[in-house]
């Protein structure tokens, strides 16, 4: 399965382009759970030492190119306790190390920098992004073509 096969399947489903792989999983799909970041990805460390077991993590950098969001610990942490995969809405690193492993990473770039660990930022806090509601609690499925965003589980 894919998200274009999907998407036919599921013709009102939301997408999300401009996303970049850097993990090494081609699809992978699950319940989102989202964080805020600004600039900070402590609570990021928080939610991926809890039980992935079907889900994702969907992080709100807002955009940004200032700081990484997840790198090589984090995405091990990540895989350690079975998350399916990660979003992020701003940057990743160690992308040399994270396109080895086991896991699906998607973001909008790079950045060399880590973030700030102030312990800001907020866990399951919907946000918008290119025009689309995010919520925990919804489903993505994902892959090269895009990224489908919908309220439940697809009985695919």
């Amino acid at each position: 399965m894919n998200t274009p096969d999907i998407s036919d399947k599921f013709p009102n489903t939301p997408f999300l382009l401009n996303y970049r792989p850097y993990g090494n999983n081609d699809f992978f799909c699950g319940e989102l759970v989202t964080v805020e970041c600004p600039d900070d990805n402590s609570l990021v460390r928080e939610v991926l030492s809890d039980d992935g077991t079907e889900k994702i993590l969907f992080v709100n950098g807002f955009n940004s190119k200032l700081v990484a969001f997840i790198g090589d610990n984090l995405a091990q942490l990540a895989i350690d306790n079975n998350w399916r995969g990660i979003i992020v809405n701003g940057c990743v690193r160690d992308v040399e190390i994270l396109k080895q492993m086991n896991l699906g990473i998607y973001a909008l770039g790079t950045c060399p920098k880590k973030s700030l660990k102030n312990n800001e930022g907020e866990i399951n806090k919907p946000f918008i992004t290119e025009g689309i509601e995010i919520h925990s609690g919804n489903w993505a499925y994902v892959d090269e073509n895009g990224i489908l965003i919908a309220k439940t589980k697809l009985l695919i």
